[in-house]
């Protein structure tokens, strides 16, 4: 947290932070600004981004893909995405993801929403998911406390009810400054969750027949057979 913190101030502190904020690589530019075009240096930062980068793109890949598996199977997105091939990967989730983010690069400079590129509105969308998480997990974390007091927990959420609260508060700020800010795209993303809230209730008989629900059952049903001595 104290390196993020340091790298937004200094790469900020540079030059005109407004004309970084409108630009795609924002440390290799503040860095130019000092060092130069030609320095060793700045050569060695955009190589090790670039590594960095292939890295983060092999981890998003394996992210996405699980997660559409795992959702396909407990029925939240069509039973075919979670279909394993025979080297026992998910590889119709891969497609299926890479399909969307393929599809989402080429049209970027075709679609604008509220003055950006469309990958720009869609990471500002995530933000706002992100954001709703965070208040959603604070919410669930006090109705738990309130409904279950005596339920066995692995992990203690620390300081509580101060810090949590104080999580919870900063969340809600957030959120609705970035509504604030971000009017047109927040609206698009609400849309998006009453969307996915109705696709949520019709699909409520495919999510009941998925084999993950059905291996859930069983396994209640085994643990509420009475023991015998």
């Amino acid at each position: 947290m104290v390196l993020a913190f340091l790298v937004m101030i200094f790469a900020g502190g540079v030059g005109d932070w407004s004309k970084l904020s409108n630009i795609n690589d924002p440390l290799p530019q503040a860095m130019k600004a000092v060092v130069g075009n030609n320095s060793s240096w700045m050569h060695m930062l955009v190589w090790i981004g670039l590594f960095g980068l292939v890295a983060s793109f092999h981890g998003i890949i394996l992210g996405y893909s699980r997660q559409i598996f795992a959702l396909g199977r407990a029925g939240f997105l069509p039973k075919s995405l979670a279909k394993l091939s025979r080297f026992n990967t998910p590889h119709r989730a891969i497609i299926a993801g890479g399909v969307v983010g393929i599809a989402a690069i080429f049209s970027d400079n075709i679609i604008n929403i509220q003055g950006m590129s469309l990958t720009a509105a869609i990471v500002t969308m995530a933000c706002f998911g992100a954001l709703l998480m965070y208040i959603m997990s604070m919410l669930s974390l006090f109705k738990l406390r309130r409904s279950e007091p005596n339920l066995n927990r692995s992990f203690m959420a620390p300081g509580y009810p101060i810090i949590p609260g104080i999580a919870l508060v900063i969340a809600v700020v957030c959120f609705v400054a970035m509504f604030y800010y971000n009017g047109t795209i927040g609206a698009i993303f609400v849309g998006f969750v009453i969307v996915g809230y109705v696709y949520f209730l019709v699909t409520k008989k495919q999510r009941e027949l998925s084999e993950e629900n059905q291996q859930l059952l069983n396994e209640v049903d085994v643990q509420q057979l009475p023991e015998h001595s």
